[in-house]
């Protein structure tokens, strides 16, 4: 081979790479247009197989595991929520005009917690509530090293407008945005003030809807009217916060009640957890991420050949692998 043709290959060479980073960052862009879209949920492959176990040309809906709110992956989430609710409380009843034998804040907060656990125990109780968390991070490492099987499993990302329309379409509660922190920036007086009035204002309007809707469909005495508020409140304020620690996950929770569902349990680290499935359509589903330690190839394809087994139109998909360096 001549120098001239040396020359020419190397220049083919360069044109030939630069071409395939051109299709890498446009595919990079499209697929990140779609993920702006939607809302993820990051598992393993063996909890993919489950949710799909009754997918077929007849039935195009996946099986989520909603887990009961008492069991989420932060053991101190429901204290945290509870705590920065009765720090507004009373100025809310102020503010609501709650007559002092119907307030929750004149009420054992001890006696509540007790009340509430047998409440849990009961079956069809309004007390218990399970949930199904999605997060907006996309292609996260944090969120594949906690919920991705370390980086091996896949992430599923599911169109959040086509959610929210099913959602209401089955007059279930709309996937709800968390808060992380409120009033922790001590060293912004403002940003604290600014934060605990919108809190404040939140808990009222979740308040004042509580209280109409009790009136309007029950006569209860002072004392259960006061119980059975905290209880409504209780299913909907501490679960929409968290410690600022996980703002990291950027979730999105769906509730749902135990009411008229069955209530299945599985082991969880030698903790038994309790849960309720929860269908959701799979044309919500747009993109599927195969985890950075993977095998990308071959889990690319085994996903594939198992959604075709169910009859799901995988050209309605796009399946991409993560872009993370990462070594577990």
């Amino acid at each position: 081979m001549t120098d001239e043709e040396k020359l020419l290959l190397a220049k083919l060479k360069v044109l030939e790479d630069k071409e395939k980073e051109a299709k890498m960052k446009e595919d990079r862009m499209e697929i990140q247009q779609i993920a702006d879209t939607c809302v993820f949920h990051y598992t393993n492959t063996g909890t993919l197989i489950g949710m799909l176990k009754d997918v077929s040309e007849d039935n195009t809906s996946m099986t989520f595991w909603a887990s009961h709110i008492s069991y989420m992956n932060d053991p101190q989430e429901r204290e945290y929520g509870i705590k920065k609710m009765w720090e507004v409380l009373k100025d809310v009843e102020d503010e609501l005009l709650i007559p002092s034998k119907k307030r929750i804040t004149e009420l054992d907060r001890e006696e509540l917690d007790k009340f509430i656990f047998v409440r849990n125990t009961d079956k069809n109780s309004l007390t218990n509530m399970y949930s199904v968390s999605f997060s907006k991070s996309f292609d996260s490492l944090p969120m594949w090293e906690m919920y991705g099987q370390n980086g091996n499993g896949i992430c599923l990302g599911f169109d959040l407008k086509k959610l929210q329309v099913f959602l209401e379409s089955q007059k279930m509660e709309p996937l709800h945005e968390i808060k992380y922190g409120i009033g922790e920036n001590i060293d912004n007086p403002q940003t604290v003030r600014e934060e605990m009035k919108s809190w404040k204002e939140y808990v009222r309007y979740v308040y004042e809807k509580i209280v109409h809707s009790i009136e309007e469909k029950h006569i209860f005495n002072d004392l259960d009217t006061a119980i059975n508020n905290y209880i409504a409140l209780l299913n909907f304020i501490p679960g929409n916060t968290k410690h600022p620690a996980y703002k990291y996950e950027d979730e999105y929770r769906l509730y749902c009640r135990e009411i008229n569902r069955k209530v299945f349990f599985r082991d969880r680290n030698g903790s038994l957890l309790p849960y309720v499935e929860v269908e959701l359509p799979v044309s919500a589903l747009k993109i599927i991420t195969i985890g950075p330690t993977a095998d990308k190839n071959r889990q690319v394809m085994s996903v594939a050949k198992l959604m075709k087994e169910k009859d799901i139109d995988i050209n309605q998909i796009t399946f991409c692998s993560s872009d993370i360096p990462y070594r577990p």
